[in-house]
């Protein structure tokens, strides 16, 4: 595994624009990429206030069965309280700072379009697909 894909980035894959995600997810090939547990709770709670929740279910679910799932564990847990505990002055939402301490943990390079949020997370490897 080489990549974690975070939300934003999901669902620019899944509509297709910018076309440099999904081409870029195409090259790297499912062995390469996975998601958290915390982006498949994302895309869950984004489905049920939906319009049509099952057909989200559907879409999420065919693009994730090719995917590993990383969950958020012990590692992360505590690498996230030290990330909290050193960005307490700067502004950083909670789902993304779980995120960052998983792609941490596992030495992951976080693929997402909010550089300008995780960019402050020490140490985070971070790459934008859809520039």
């Amino acid at each position: 595994m080489t990549y974690l894909l975070d939300t934003n980035a999901v669902i620019h894959a899944l509509r297709g624009k910018p076309a440099s995600v999904r081409g870029r997810l195409d090259d790297e090939g499912p062995g390469r990429v996975c998601v958290s547990s915390v982006t498949v709770a994302e895309l869950w709670y984004g489905a049920e206030k939906s319009d049509n929740p099952e057909r989200r279910h559907r879409l999420f679910e065919a693009f994730l069965a090719p995917l590993e799932v990383m969950p958020f564990d012990a590692a992360a847990g505590k690498l996230h309280g030290v990330l909290r505990h050193q960005l307490r002055h700067q502004p950083i939402g909670e789902r993304d700072l779980l995120i960052a301490a998983i792609a941490r943990t596992l030495g992951l390079t976080l693929v997402t379009a909010n550089r300008k949020e995780f960019d402050r997370v020490p140490a985070l490897a971070v790459e934008d697909w859809s520039a």
